[in-house]
């Protein structure tokens, strides 16, 4: 009997932060704040403001934010388990966090986070169909013709049904106060919000050192363990 194996998964955890509504609103206003009252660099008919290209990248530091941030660890910790690593032995780094603001038309391109190693997002202001999450695979491995997981199949009839094996994207919905975890070097970006509403976000990077590196290769060592070359 044939047994079709599907390899090399991507793990991707997604949960409800459960945060208070009112204190959910709060971190929106801080965000459209922000948004309004700051720079604008990137700002397009379609493409949303970002707050780590107009300085707002270390939420992280403020202490209204601290039980946001204290509940997107116990998350981080919950991924860290399904992948079957051991969080006691490491140490997780907020080291850019920053809102996003996506008005009627505008959506966030593809991209990724090369510098950290886990990426949060964390959505405390999400009106109903103002688009979902959107991971991205440019070399589907699957796809052992150059091309051929693109729209054009589908038009033609070449591929006569979408799924995860022949896909080059997978859109993954998202509402108000969920929360998503993944590594830092997915492709992700979202859809077009296509509604009057307004969609923020929380972006969140984090470096993973290890609490003790004695006869480990790879991963980072302790954080206290590095010094500034000019220091030395």
């Amino acid at each position: 009997m044939a047994t079709i194996l599907n390899c090399f998964p991507l793990t991707v955890y997604k949960d409800r932060l459960g945060l208070d509504p009112a204190y959910r609103r709060q971190i929106g206003e801080a965000v459209i704040d922000a948004y309004r009252t700051g720079p604008k660099a990137g700002v397009s008919k379609t493409s949303a403001w970002t707050g780590d290209r107009n300085g707002r990248e270390f939420l992280h530091l403020d202490p209204a934010m601290a039980p946001m941030f204290k509940a997107v660890h116990s998350r981080m910790v919950d991924y860290l388990r399904a992948l079957k690593i051991d969080p006691s032995k490491l140490d997780l780094h907020y080291t850019r966090s920053w809102g996003t603001v996506s008005e009627p038309g505008q959506s966030i391109r593809r991209h990724r986070h090369n510098q950290s190693h886990i990426s949060v997002v964390y959505y405390p202001v999400k009106d109903a169909g103002t688009g979902n999450l959107v991971f991205h695979l440019p070399d589907p491995l699957n796809e052992f013709s150059p091309g051929l997981f693109e729209q054009h199949s589908r038009d033609m009839g070449l591929i006569t049904e979408s799924n995860i094996l022949n896909s080059e994207l997978v859109d993954l919905p998202v509402e108000e106060d969920d929360i998503v975890v993944f590594p830092s070097k997915t492709y992700h970006g979202t859809e077009p919000n296509n509604t009057p509403g307004t969609r923020i976000s929380i972006a969140i990077d984090v470096v993973i050192t290890l609490k003790d590196s004695g006869g480990v290769e790879y991963l980072m060592p302790p954080a206290e363990k590095w010094r500034k070359s000019q220091d030395v």
